[in-house]
Order: structure tokens, then sequence, then C-alpha cells
């Protein structure tokens, strides 16, 4: 056979494969949402996936999912993902548990962590009776069969304001006191890229020092003094982490792997530290006790490990970022915005200490400040959940679409923030102001940490933690930019290429250099 008869079959193979799977064979299952068509079998969207997931999914709206958001399926290197945007559907997957477990999908991503075989048996695979057995202490009150379920127990008891206990004011008031003790200029100095003043690139500087403040907050000292570099490594973690979300095989993403190790073995070092030195000076509750649930269910050394760099994921990959979009809109912003929000935080402080930070959490008390905070969750968060089908199921009208058994669903929140019929015309710019006139019913439709029962149980810390950081960092310092041009110019476009968690980093090479100077209070 000749080089062209050759690869003429081939192209006739292909050719027949392609027409059978996106138009023939749809037909035989209408009741099924459409798939986005591609060109290499197997490889499906991966490679787009990888490029930019955000093309990915918007042309799939585009093209299958329209003004009625119908859902629609892709496939990526073997596995099969349906995407959801109707808010009906959506309703239906926080409803039904049982039929869209986000338990399963929580596998997928410990799994591809690095967590073992065994790690995983001993912590998702346990008979209500071994679980009941071995974690007694902690007064579970449901016969659950996963450790996930514990693992938000855990969460709650240290992050819900309706918890009956004093967990999360104290790790609120420890991490206040962090920060009016680390913000000022002589400590910030280390970040300092010149000598004789404080010039920084903003987003890394903004990122080390509130990744080192949630890191003091859930560990203690002793993790820093140990190994003094786990900050800095977890930044190049957190952008890569997006790849184990939609479970790319490791020879696509080594990097993400080496980094995955190099953590996995710091945190490692630091469990084999002597307990009594991890737990002194450490603020957490959660900590301690998560371990402890872990030792009970006899978890391994690098298992645990491995749980440790999930939980510092946890705990520092949104607020820092959150707080970074804050403060450049502020620093884009008019005088006169920035004016009135230092006006309205005054009352919270004597000199440039937070005294009373309860005053900024209180309705009604910064109305700007707080109209600023929700814009910016409206705009930069990007935050994506996942569940995983253990049953074929139809979802409810609109439509009778069958979910096949096995296929992971995505519910892309992002979409709802930019709706015009909610926000809008002009839903698509940074506008604060918007917030005076929409009804108190859209802040549900943002969901910058996710939604139903995998919604994250830090977002009433992150908001206490941003607000308090943006009000300390605006009343004790002057920002002053030094790229060239104006807000245009210098503000960093928002990475919406790759699916998050929560909020959204910035464009590589999209760092911008900002003086800082200590502010005069008058």
């Amino acid at each position: 056979m000749s080089l062209v008869s050759g690869t003429l079959l081939l192209f006739v193979a292909w050719l027949t494969w392609r027409v059978w799977k996106f138009t023939l064979s749809p037909l035989t299952r209408p009741n099924e949402p459409r798939e986005l068509p591609y060109t290499i079998p197997f490889i499906g969207h991966a490679i787009s996936l990888f490029m930019n997931s955000t093309a990915v999914l918007t042309k799939g709206w585009n093209k299958l999912s329209g003004d009625n958001r119908q859902p629609y399926a892709l496939q990526a290197a073997g596995t099969f993902f349906y995407v959801i945007s109707h808010p009906k559907h959506i309703a239906e997957l926080s409803r039904n548990t049982q039929n869209f477990s986000f338990v399963e999908f929580s596998v997928d991503i410990v799994k591809a962590t690095g967590m073992s075989p065994e790690g995983i048996a001993k912590t998702y695979n346990l008979d209500p009776d071994a679980l009941d057995a071995k974690v007694d202490h902690f007064k579970h009150p449901m016969k659950d069969k996963h450790f996930e379920h514990l693992n938000r127990q855990l969460h709650t008891t240290q992050l819900s304001p309706s918890s009956q206990n004093n967990n999360l004011p104290s790790l609120d008031q420890t991490i206040l006191s962090w920060l009016q003790n680390h913000l000022t200029i002589p400590n910030l100095q280390e970040y300092s890229l010149v000598q004789d003043d404080l010039e920084v690139n903003f987003y890394e500087f903004v990122n080390t020092v509130f990744i080192r403040a949630g890191e003091n907050a859930f560990f203690g000292p002793a993790l820093a003094r140990n190994h003094p570099d786990v900050a800095h490594d977890f930044r190049i973690y957190d952008e890569l982490h997006w790849r184990d979300l939609y479970l790319f095989p490791p020879f696509l993403a080594p990097e993400l792997t080496a980094i995955k190790e190099k953590l996995t073995e710091q945190f490692k070092k630091y469990l084999a530290l002597p307990k009594q030195e991890r737990d002194k000076q450490n603020p957490s509750w959660f900590t301690p006790n998560f371990e402890l649930a872990l030792d009970k269910l006899e978890v391994g050394e690098q298992d645990k490990a491995v749980f440790f760099l999930m939980l510092y994921l946890a705990t520092n990959t949104n607020t820092p970022k959150l707080l970074f979009w804050c403060l450049a809109h502020l620093l884009s912003s008019p005088a006169t915005c920035l004016d009135k929000i230092r006006a309205e935080i005054s009352p919270a402080f004597t000199g440039d200490e937070l005294t009373d930070p309860s005053y900024l959490l209180t309705p009604g008390n910064c109305p700007t400040f707080e109209f600023f905070y929700l814009e910016v969750l409206r705009f930069r968060s990007h935050s994506v959940s996942a569940r995983v089908v253990t049953a074929d199921t139809v979802l409810p009208a609109p439509g009778s679409f069958l979910l096949r058994k096995g296929a992971k669903v995505l519910i892309p929140y992002r979409v709802f923030h930019f709706d015009e019929t909610i926000f809008g015309k002009d839903a698509k710019f940074f506008k604060p102001e918007r917030w005076e006139s929409l009804p108190a019913s859209a802040r549900g439709v943002v969901r910058a940490f996710g939604g139903g029962k995998s919604i994250c149980p830090g977002r009433y810390l992150a908001e206490r933690e941003v607000k308090k950081a943006v009000a300390l960092m605006m009343r004790r310092f002057d920002f002053e930019v030094l790229a060239e041009g104006g807000p245009g110019k210098w503000m960093p476009k928002g990475d919406d290429s790759r699916p998050g968690v929560g909020m959204m980093g910035i464009e590589k090479g999209g760092d911008f250099k900002v003086r800082v100077r200590k502010r005069e209070v008058v």
C-alpha cells in the first residue's frame, strides 16, 4: 500500500468516525446533551483546556448551550464532562447529592494530589460502624462513610460564625494581631526590590504576605521557622493546581507533579517535628484536630502530608488573590472613591491601630467599602464546582436531559456574574455603585465561593480578613503605581483562561511595581 493510499484510507476512517460521533450518533440519543466536537480521538479537548479552558467553555456555550443554557458535553483525555449553567439544573445538583456526588469528585482530586490507594481506603472507603468507632471524639452526628463529611464538620466548627464556640473569633483575632504587627514599613522591607525604599511587585508582594498570614493562622510559626520556602513554593503550586481539577495525567503536567512532590516532602518533615513544637503558639483549633482525625483513621505519614498540603491550599488559594484585586481596583479608582472609603473606615481606628474591627463588618457602617467588596467578588471570581454522576439521571425541566453515570459535571458560576438581566447592560464593566440599586437577591447570584453543600466554609473568615487587611493598608500606607500610563495601562488582566476554586490570578507577566510609603494619619 502506497503512502498516498494509506493516508487516504486513514483520512476516510477519521472522517467516518467524526461524522458518526458528532452527526449521526447524537440523532440516536436526542435526550442527551450534545457533545462539543473535537479533532483527535481520546485526546479530545485536553490540549485546548490546557491552553485556555475558558475559551473551550465559551465555545461550548456559543455553539451548543445558547440563550436557553442547555447542558453540553466535552471530552478530555478520556474523561467525559457535562457543563451546566441553567439555575434549575444547578439546583438539582445541589439537591440530589446521591446522584451528583461531590465526595466522588473529592476522591479524584486527593488521588491526583498524590494520595495512595491505602490512604483513600482508610479515609473514603470506610463502613459507617468503622467511622463511628474511630472518630467518636468528634461526636459525628451522621453515619457517613466518607472522611469528607468529617472534614467539613471540622471546618464548620472552626470557621462558622454560628458555631457554639469561640473558634472563629479566636482565629480572627490571631490573624488581625499578625497583620497589625507585620504591616509596617520596617517589617515589609524584606519584600522590597530596592534598598532605600519600599518598592514591590504588587501581586507577588500581596500574595506572599497574606499567604504567610494564613500559614501562621493554621500552622503557627513552626512551619515557617523550619521550612521558610513553603509560601514561595506554594505560589508556584497554586498557579498550576487547576490541572488537577481537570484530572490531567502527570505527563501533561510535569511542573505540577514536581512542585507537589516538593511540598509534600516539606509537610512530611513538618509532621515529623515533635507535636508539642508544632502546636505551640498555633492558634488554630482545626489543625491539631484534623491531624487527630487522620491519626484515628491510621493514615500514614506520606498521606497525612498530602492532606496537609490540601489544607494549606484550602486556606491560602483565594484570600490573597481577593485582597490583591480589592487593592488593585482601589488604586485604579478615582481619588474621591478612596477618600470616601478611608472616611468610612476611620471610626474603626485609633491612630493607625484597628481597635474596633467589628465596625467594618456591621451592615450600613461602610456602604461604599461594602459595594466595592461585592463588585470585586463579582468581577474577579472564577469558581467552578464539580460533581460526579453516580447513576444515570434525567435533569428536570427545562428539557429532559439524561446525564450518564461516571461522567463529571462542571458548574462555571462566573457565567451568572455577567448576567445582564440581573446586573445591567454594563455588567462587563467594573462598577461598584451598581450595588446601590440592586436587590438583596443579587448577592446570592455571586458565587465566588462556590455553592451548595460544597460551598467554601472559609468564606466568613475570608471576608473578615480581607476587609481588615484592606482597611489597615489604606489607613497606614500611600501607594504610588510606578508603571507608565493610567489604570488601563497597568491594571493587570485577570487570568480567566483556566478554572479555579475561587478568585482568579493575573496573566503571566502582568504584575506591576508599586512604591509603598507610610501615610500620616490626621
